[in-house]
């Protein structure tokens, strides 16, 4: 994958003036196949992100292509061999907070696919957020307690209303399951075992470069944010949000 350089991921806390942060990562290299950005190189992942490009570039409806995708989703998420340790790692900040390291794994030149882990220490837990994006989502490592919540009205700035718990559940490693915004799109996770857990997902978005939400679950207060990339850059330039209409 060549030396090491210097990247530089963009965070802000009001999204009007970036906070840029540097880190020594490995390059990306580009795929003449799929033409995205892989961050590891492996014949396993390889030949999954061809599959899921031409599952997700099809013409069936999103309950099909998740329907599709669960089978060759489910073979990576049981394969130990294939991701290697430091995607692994809770290193670094990212604006889900200390301890919670986004680390990409794969991106389409589109933008319409990413796979990343998401790497959250032993007792710590990420802010409620949303995806804004269909994909599915699976324990490669640890086990997590995740909290589901009703969505909320959230363009309006008034009547704010706590937050409604939808569901409780624990996730042990080969678990996954579906996301489809709205029905199931805010959700906060907790690592709940002795070692980092470690999710994958996978999704219809550069999920690390959109701007989102961020929810505090007793006021139903929101937030905009752009979680950034623990390893990559956002080429997006990032610019002030109307908050009126958050």
């Amino acid at each position: 994958m060549g030396d090491r350089t210097h990247a530089c991921t963009s965070e802000s806390r009001d999204l009007g003036c970036a906070i840029t942060r540097c880190e020594t990562i490995k390059p990306a290299f580009h795929s003449t196949m799929t033409g995205g950005e892989f961050f590891v190189d492996h014949p396993t992942l390889r030949r999954f992100i061809a599959v899921a490009v031409e599952i997700v570039r099809g013409s069936a409806e999103v309950v099909t292509k998740l329907a599709q995708l669960r089978a060759p989703f489910e073979a990576l998420l049981n394969d130990p061999d294939w991701l290697p340790d430091e995607f692994k790692q809770p290193s670094g900040k990212t604006t889900m907070g200390q301890g919670i390291a986004s680390l990409l794994l794969y991106r389409s030149e589109l933008k319409d696919l990413s796979l990343s882990t998401l790497v959250v220490a032993p007792g710590l837990a990420t802010p409620v957020h949303n995806h804004l994006a269909w994909g599915l989502v699976g324990l490669y490592q640890g086990e997590q307690e995740e909290e589901e919540y009703d969505l909320q009205d959230h363009a309006a700035e008034t009547n704010f209303t706590p937050l409604h718990l939808r569901n409780r559940r624990l996730l042990k490693k080969g678990d996954f399951y579906e996301l489809v915004p709205p029905w199931n799109d805010v959700h906060r996770v907790r690592t709940i075992s002795s070692e980092p857990s470690v999710s994958l997902h996978l999704l219809a978005n550069d999920i690390g470069c959109v701007v989102r939400q961020k929810f505090d679950p007793k006021s139903g207060r929101t937030e905009p944010f752009r979680s950034g990339w623990s390893n990559a850059p956002c080429e997006e330039k990032v610019l002030p949000l109307d908050h009126s209409k958050v």
